[in-house]
């Protein structure tokens, strides 16, 4: 029997160390997949270029080290603010809900909740950031323009550029974050309907959880398969539906191959693509939980 149960809150510190520790290993992975491709340009250069095979080398190592760290670093930041966020939210907008069959099963997810509640976070997420980015790019907008014409008509253009590089980064912190609301919104009331009209048919994401203490659970696994099934199918059904209006004018443009190319590739692969991911991601869970714990959920 299906059971509503609300996440309350996330504790911070798990969610982030396995959150990034997860990105760490994705990291790593896209790196030797890079590495690979640059690999095999290398086989195919002739002996001679000795240049490029110097640079490819030292791409790979650059590749090697800055992917899993950088991915590790940027999530702890993102991470840390999503749970802190969402814990704060929670009391005034209500957590996301979830649908389950004996704490096992997560069968549905109430779309209202779910929607408003990461189209909060990511608004609220990305509202700090364009605190930070907004005025670092007018600045480097202005320096280019003024770089861009004569020094005497430079000066009499600094006080029309400053005005313009003001309005510019008002209008980047409020209209930024008004669009990811809206495409959030949508984006995750879509997922929702669908995951809502599949589960039941397909089966859900299933999960084992262990008690902690009082309402507070730890997911202590998480089966690959279900999970990579479904949300693969999810999101390449979603990819899809946004990618109609380019097929669309494939055809119309007299391009229908690569409008068929297109659409096996916003299809087939998209959903290869991503089953693969979802897998590893969950693999990568499973395997570091019992090192590091597991993302623990306070539900109601």
């Amino acid at each position: 029997m299906e059971e509503i149960k609300e996440i309350k809150s996330v504790s911070i510190v798990p969610f982030t160390l396995m959150s990034s520790s997860i990105s760490a290993v994705m990291g790593l992975i896209y790196a030797l997949i890079l590495i690979i491709v640059l690999g095999l340009v290398a086989v195919f250069l002739p002996s001679t270029a000795s240049t490029i095979l110097s640079i490819l080398l030292t791409l790979a190592i650059t590749i090697i080290i800055i992917l899993p760290v950088g991915s590790f670093l940027l999530s702890i930041l993102s991470s840390f603010l999503v749970a802190l966020i969402y814990n704060l939210l929670v009391p005034r907008v209500g957590g996301i809900k979830l649908g389950m069959v004996d704490m096992k099963e997560i069968i549905s997810m109430p779309v209202i909740p779910l929607s408003l509640m990461l189209s909060a976070v990511y608004t609220i997420l990305t509202f700090l950031i364009m605190l930070i980015v907004a005025p670092l790019m007018m600045l480097v907008i202005q320096g280019t323009a003024i770089a861009a014409v004569s020094s005497t008509s430079a000066v009499s253009e600094l006080g029309g550029l400053g005005a313009l590089g003001i309005i510019g980064i008002i209008l980047m912190i409020i209209v930024t974050p008004i669009v990811v609301f809206i495409i959030t919104f949508v984006y995750s009331a879509l997922l929702a309907l669908l995951y809502n009209f599949l589960a039941p048919k397909m089966g859900g994401i299933r999960l084992k959880f262990s008690s902690v203490k009082d309402n507070l659970f730890e997911i202590r696994k998480i089966k690959p398969v279900p999970l990579a099934l479904i949300l693969a199918v999810v999101t390449t059904v979603l990819n899809f539906l946004f990618s109609i209006t380019q097929i669309i004018m494939y055809f119309a443009v007299g391009e229908p191959l690569f409008a068929v190319g297109y659409l096996l590739f916003d299809t087939v692969g998209y959903f290869i693509v991503m089953f693969v991911i979802y897998i590893i991601m969950t693999v990568v869970y499973n395997f570091l939980r019992p090192i590091i714990g597991g993302v623990e959920l306070e539900l109601e």
